[in-house]
């Protein structure tokens, strides 16, 4: 029995400086991602927006004959005066409903503290274990629970003080200065008018860098990137600006101070997916227990009910064809991006994880389907 002969590739010195190359600028390129993932997180999200103005870039070319250079700096400038003029608007209102929130916060957590430790008084000593011994002395009366601090100490604002540094460590992860912010800022506009105004130009480059054999599929992956990114961002908008509006006008028909400072920090936070609904419900819950605990109760009940009607009446009406996110793997991307990035990575890492689902679905799991549409037990692909 003969065996026919194999054929090997003998390795050479060249073939092992080429393959000591690609390591070596793997673990570089590697790098210097790493070093400059602010800047990438900035750079996404201004495509982000670039995407979601090129639509309406689109409908404004569609009715009126202009260059489209000019319908996109109508559109981005145009977004940038009028949230100007919102902010001047409302800047005052906002900045003494503002200063009053955080004027009364504290009050607030005194309160609960108070009637925390007339009820649960261990609870304080999980939130702070430190000077577990001294307690909190409550001083009730019929309309209202007072504090009286130990030694002039709270022990919430106390535990609230010592996780600050690594709270606002978190939350400034990415602005690190006041010129950072700035200069974050004109990039993320800039790429969004130059996105906007010439999307076909970065198309053509991407495609061009791909084999041919590969271009038909290429161009599939960055249209369904686009037209998924631009639901995604137009949907999250009209639902921030929703539950912004409804949040602030209820609060105030509540009687809750700083309705609309913590309308806005619920409008805002509707821009993360799971985590921010929660965030944005505390401070007004706090609020309402500067009043009673009986109003904490029903502004929780607010939240929920806007959180309930939004996720089974808004969000299905606007996003009628949504990306199913597996909630464990959304929940895992907010992680891992708010550890990387900082607090604002946060907002950006669900756009992203929708750009690696596409990417997959399109590159590999439909392929996978083609190859075996019949196969019992085979890959159907992803909804």
């Amino acid at each position: 029995m003969t065996h026919a002969p194999t054929s090997q590739t003998p390795v050479t010195q060249a073939g092992l400086v080429r393959a000591a190359l690609l390591v070596v600028l793997t673990l570089v390129g590697l790098q210097l991602l790493w070093s400059a993932r602010f800047l990438v997180l900035t750079s996404f999200l201004g495509i982000l927006c670039g995407l979601a103005a090129g639509g309406a870039v689109d409908r404004i070319c569609r009715r009126v004959r202009i260059k489209r250079t000019i319908a996109a700096s109508l559109v981005v400038f145009g977004t940038l005066a009028i949230l100007v003029l919102i902010a001047a608007w409302t800047g005052p209102t906002l900045v003494d409903q503002s200063q009053e929130l955080r004027t009364k916060l504290p009050e607030a957590v005194l309160k609960l503290e108070g009637w925390i430790a007339a009820r649960q008084p261990g609870i304080l000593d999980m939130i702070d274990p430190r000077d577990a011994v001294a307690t909190m002395a409550p001083i009730t009366t019929p309309d209202s629970v007072t504090t009286s601090p130990v030694g002039g100490r709270s022990r919430l604002l106390g535990a609230l003080s010592h996780y600050g540094a690594s709270l606002t460590g978190l939350a400034l992860g990415v602005l690190q200065s006041t010129i950072a912010v700035v200069g974050a800022m004109i990039l993320v506009l800039f790429l969004s008018l130059y996105v906007a105004a010439d999307p076909d130009i970065y198309r053509r480059g991407i495609i061009a860098l791909v084999p041919v054999n590969r271009r038909a599929k290429v161009s599939a992956l960055l249209t369904a990137l686009s037209d998924t990114l631009k639901t995604w961002f137009r949907t999250q908008l009209i639902a921030m600006l929703v539950i912004g509006t409804v949040t602030t006008v209820a609060l105030a028909l509540l009687g809750i101070r700083g309705a609309l400072p913590l309308g806005v920090i619920a409008g805002i936070f509707e821009f993360i997916p799971n985590v921010g609904p929660t965030l944005s419900a505390i401070p007004a819950i706090l609020m309402g227990f500067a009043d009673t605990p009986h109003t904490a109760l029903i502004v929780a009940g607010v939240y929920w009910a806007i959180q309930f009607l939004e996720n089974n009446l808004l969000i299905p009406y606007l996003m009628k064809e949504q990306l199913d996110l597996p909630p464990a793997l959304t929940l895992v991307t907010q992680v891992v991006a708010a550890y990387v990035f900082g607090f604002l990575g946060l907002f950006v890492a669900i756009p992203m994880l929708a750009a690696i689902v596409v990417t997959v679905r399109t590159l590999w799991v439909e392929d996978d389907a083609l190859i075996a549409p019949e196969h019992p037990g085979g890959p159907a692909g992803i909804a």
